[in-house]
C-alpha cells in the first residue's frame, strides 16, 4: 500500500512539473520572428518576412504555428531540454543544397529548443 501512494505521489508530482513546463516554453504564447529570407522549416518553404509563432499541442504532437498576414503555417516539432534558460532568441540553420533550412529556434525564457520535424 505504501509502495502504492509513493508511486502515485511521484506520477502527482511529475505532473506538476510538466505542467509548470507548459508554460515555460511557450505553448499558447505568441511570440514574433522574422526571416530575412525564405526559409525551409520541417517541410514547408515560408518566405522572408515577420511572423507570429505560437506553440501548440494537437494531442501529442507539438505545433509550431506561424502566421504571416491570412497564411499560417503548422509545423512539427520536438522538444528538447534546455541546461538553462536561453538568455536570447536563436535560429539554428543547415545549409542543404544551397537552401537556407531552420533546423531549430530557441525563445529568449524559454527552457526548450523546437528542432523541427522533416
Amino acid at each position: 500500500m505504501r509502495k502504492l501512494a509513493l508511486l502515485l505521489l511521484v506520477v502527482f508530482a511529475v505532473g506538476l512539473v510538466f505542467a509548470a513546463d507548459q508554460n515555460n516554453f511557450g505553448v499558447n504564447r505568441t511570440k514574433q520572428v522574422t526571416f530575412s529570407e525564405q526559409a525551409l522549416v520541417g517541410d514547408q518553404v515560408l518566405p522572408a518576412g515577420q511572423y507570429r509563432v505560437t506553440h501548440v499541442m494537437q494531442n501529442s504532437e507539438h505545433i509550431m504555428v506561424f502566421k504571416k498576414g491570412t497564411k499560417e503555417f503548422r509545423i512539427k516539432c520536438d522538444m528538447k531540454p534546455l541546461e538553462a534558460k536561453a538568455n536570447r532568441t536563436q535560429f539554428f540553420y543547415m545549409d542543404e543544397s544551397g537552401k537556407k533550412v531552420l533546423k531549430s529556434l530557441v525563445f529568449e525564457g524559454d527552457s526548450f529548443e523546437h528542432v523541427f520535424v522533416r
